[in-house]
């Protein structure tokens, strides 16, 4: 009884986590692959242009909200603050990075565009065919996690 209940959770927790959309770039008349060529050299120039400049810092201590705490070692100290560090990393380039690669695809003809995730009612354990090109957004479409790892778009109109 317990190990279905946290099978259960794990299952609940981990759809919680998935994502609930998907985000690429549409051009009328354009294959996946030709799509897929641009936003690779779109993303190496982005990459050349603005590096991974990653950089770490830790954080002291927190705000405990009470008298006292937990400080270095021992209870007591400050008033409202308690030890325990934590590490934060952060990518200050990864903005620029990412407001390039849009800039370029749109320079390139392209639209961004958002597709939502097909849920379990959607495909009801049916098969679809995966849509060609880099198609924008439609009520019938939606993406879904491929055999190969990547996303395939597909429309839900058009069951195999």
């Amino acid at each position: 009884m317990r190990t279905a209940a946290l099978f259960a959770i794990l299952g609940i927790s981990l759809t919680a986590c998935s994502p609930t959309s998907y985000s690429g770039f549409a051009k009328s008349g354009v294959t996946r692959e030709t799509a897929s060529y641009d936003d690779t050299a779109c993303s190496v120039e982005a990459n050349r242009l603005f590096p991974s400049a990653t950089f770490t810092t830790t954080v002291y201590g927190g705000y405990h909200g009470g008298y006292g705490g937990y400080v270095g070692g021992y209870w007591g100290g400050y008033p409202g603050y308690y030890g325990g560090n934590h590490i934060q990393t952060r990518d200050v380039n990864a903005g620029m990075r990412a407001e390039h690669r849009r800039d370029c695809m749109s320079l390139k003809g392209y639209t961004a565009v958002t597709h939502p995730v097909c849920t379990e009612e959607q495909l009801a354990g049916r098969q679809f065919t995966p849509v060609k090109g880099a198609p924008k957004p439609a009520p019938n479409l939606c993406a879904i996690r491929a055999q190969s790892g990547g996303v395939a778009l597909v429309d839900l109109n058009k069951p195999v």
